[in-house]
């Protein structure tokens, strides 16, 4: 009966264990095995060259540039997202008049399609004709033509406040469900013996919803280093490669320069990375549950 029973589960996590092996694995083999070529078109066929191309590309200091953008990127795209989500939760989980209708508005950014978050914000940041630049003007700042997207200094910082404003309802959404699912003896019984609001949130509401909380940091890092339509549309990578992250980057290697290899590299560079990051984060979660 167990090796019947045994046999019954093998024939129902085939088909998933096979769907991984397909979609997942296969083509993580494949990269590596392209990571280790040079396929420059401008240099002729593919030549095999080992781990050379991790050397060159550690000492070329372009990758180091996008890792360090990318880096930059994600802790405040992701950090953003989850403070401001923890606080829209907060508010969100008080009784006032008409919060059903805060609620569905906030989550709008969230529901909308990349590509058309991204296209209203280059309309938003537009040198010309963009809100942001009227705004100032009306402000009394004068008639300024800022160029948000155009300039390096400020590109990087137009494209995170955008994605910021595009994820930020999703770590609202799942905090507030982690609100609602605590009790609420224990904010009277902190009531009765004078607790303030912030001993509350401090001592009651952070401790019940940690687990949730740093599930939604691990999985907002995760999509907010692999992130690319907002970049992609805003910027492009630019100007001067100023925006690029490592998507952004990859895709130019592979689809604009044809350079596979290198494409391959930072690609494999970007995975090994994230699963670093994401084995020591559950790592740490397991380590303070198991307290």
């Amino acid at each position: 009966m167990g090796t019947r029973a045994t046999l019954r589960g093998y024939m129902l996590i085939g088909p998933a264990v096979l769907l991984l092996l397909l979609f997942l694995f296969i083509p993580l083999i494949h990269t590596f095995q392209l990571s280790l070529q040079d396929t420059d078109l401008a240099r002729g066929e593919p030549k095999w060259i080992g781990l050379a191309g991790y050397t060159a590309a550690w000492k070329d200091g372009e990758m180091l540039r996008v890792g360090r953008q990318s880096l930059i990127w994600t802790v405040l795209v992701a950090g953003f997202q989850v403070l401001i989500g923890l606080a829209g939760a907060v508010l969100l989980n008080r009784k006032f008049p008409l919060r059903w209708l805060a609620r569905v508005l906030i989550l709008m950014p969230w529901v909308l399609p990349g590509v058309v978050a991204a296209l209203m914000w280059k309309l938003f940041y537009d040198a010309q004709f963009g809100f942001l630049n009227s705004l100032i003007a009306r402000i009394g700042f004068g008639d300024t033509y800022i160029d948000w997207l155009g300039t390096p200094g400020l590109a990087m910082f137009a494209v995170i406040l955008a994605a910021i404003w595009k994820g930020f309802p999703f770590s609202m959404l799942m905090l507030l469900a982690a609100l609602q699912s605590v009790p609420q003896e224990q904010y009277e019984a902190a009531k009765i013996d004078g607790a303030s609001g912030w001993q509350n949130f401090r001592h009651i509401t952070l401790p019940a919803i940690s687990g949730v909380l740093k599930t939604v940091i691990l999985l907002v890092s995760i999509w907010t280093f692999n992130y690319f339509e907002m970049i992609y549309v805003l910027t492009g990578g630019g100007p001067i490669r100023s925006t690029h992250i490592a998507p952004t980057y990859i895709y130019e290697l592979s689809f604009r320069n044809f350079n596979f290899g290198e494409a391959s590299r930072v690609a494999v560079i970007s995975f090994l990375f994230v699963l670093a990051v994401s084995l020591l984060l559950i790592r740490q979660m397991n380590k303070n549950e198991g307290k």
